[in-house]
């Protein structure tokens, strides 16, 4: 994989926002905190797609669910919980440790991919990592509504990768952060109208959100989708499982909280299954796509004899061609998937030249 490099960057982004997270929510409530965040974050994305973007043929309204999901429900989820007393290290066990599972059954469920012992194993002994390393938060956090809303977002965020995976990865990803951002702000602004909420303008405030809206809801953003358009949905999941043990290490001198030595025992055992999960993928071969000869084979013949080859659609297509009389093939400027105009003309008439000046040279199949 070429883009190896960018898989530990992508964790490290990532678990930066959920200790800026945290900051940030001790000067502002989340639906401001939201706001201005999308706002900030559409400021930047909007001009960049409008100037560089390709919009043609773009899935705007799928990429509009896919902002719902990824950005007001998750992160709706995330900073409702922290304004709710949850720690940032035990949002990152629930939102990142269960949406890899989620993501990953979701995905085999609906038959975009397919799962097998091995992606299974990776996946729990992440998850067993993950559990390791915040085994201390579990004993001191506040269970209750705060972890609900967390659980939510963590439902935003496994949703949102499967649609932004199988139904969208094609769009541009500067068009698709734009659609996203703008769609997040269009929905939390009416709210923030109607609900208020506390907002003390502050530095702390200013670089939180500033980090949250451009590093989070640009960088990061365009770096999900890239990842996604490359990798399987269950692989980029598996790699979310080491954002908590990460996110856990950062948040002992950014937010005061004491670093257990089970977090980095926790943190190895993730990377090991995440490992595992990122090896399957680049081991599981692919069959060679647009070949013309290519043939596939059904194990029994329908009377049960011994096991024949089938020709594939396209070579079928090219033997009816070539079959009829008169057929003239040009090999030059057609083939055997994609005819054009040119590939099929009437045989001479007495008398006149075997093949017509205007066209290039031909050969008689």
């Amino acid at each position: 994989m070429r883009d190896r490099p960018l898989l530990p960057s992508f964790v490290l982004l990532w678990s930066s926002g959920y200790v800026v997270g945290a900051v940030a929510i001790q000067v502002a409530d989340p639906l401001p905190l939201l706001a201005a965040r999308f706002v900030l974050a559409s400021l930047v994305a909007v001009p960049l797609a409008l100037r560089h973007g390709r919009w043609r043929g773009a899935p705007v309204g799928r990429l509009a669910v896919a902002g719902i999901l990824l950005q007001v429900v998750q992160f709706g989820g995330v900073y409702g919980g922290f304004a709710l007393g949850v720690p940032a290290a035990l949002s990152a066990l629930v939102m990142l440790g269960l949406s890899p599972l989620v993501t990953t059954g979701l995905a085999v469920a609906i038959g975009k991919e397919r799962g097998d012992t091995r992606l299974w194993a990776g996946l729990a002994v992440g998850l067993l990592g993950v559990a390791i390393s915040l085994a201390p938060e579990l004993g001191t956090a506040r269970v209750g509504v705060g972890v609900a809303i967390t659980l939510l977002g963590m439902l935003g965020l496994a949703s949102g990768t499967i649609v932004q995976k199988h139904w969208a990865g094609a769009a541009d990803v500067r068009v698709a952060a734009a659609v996203q951002s703008v769609t997040g702000a269009a929905l939390v602004l009416p709210a923030v109208a109607v609900f208020g909420g506390r907002c003390d303008v502050s530095l702390q405030l200013a670089l939180s959100v500033g980090w949250l809206a451009w590093g989070m809801g640009i960088v990061t953003l365009l770096l999900l989708v890239h990842l996604l358009r490359g990798h399987a949905a269950s692989t980029v999941g598996a790699l979310l499982l080491v954002v908590p043990a990460v996110t856990a290490i950062a948040s002992a001198p950014a937010l005061g909280e004491a670093l257990h030595p089970a977090s980095l025992l926790g943190m190895v055992v993730a990377m090991g299954g995440v490992g595992a999960v990122i090896r399957r993928e680049g081991s599981s071969p692919r069959p060679p796509a647009g070949d013309p000869a290519r043939e596939t084979s059904s194990p029994r013949s329908p009377a049960g004899g011994p096991a024949r080859r089938v020709p594939s659609q396209a070579s079928s297509r090219a033997s009816r061609l070539g079959s009829r009389p008169g057929a003239v093939f040009n090999r030059r400027r057609s083939s055997p998937e994609r005819p054009g105009w040119w590939s099929r003309t009437p045989p001479p008439a007495p008398g006149c030249p075997a093949r017509s000046p205007a066209l290039p040279p031909s050969r008689s199949r």
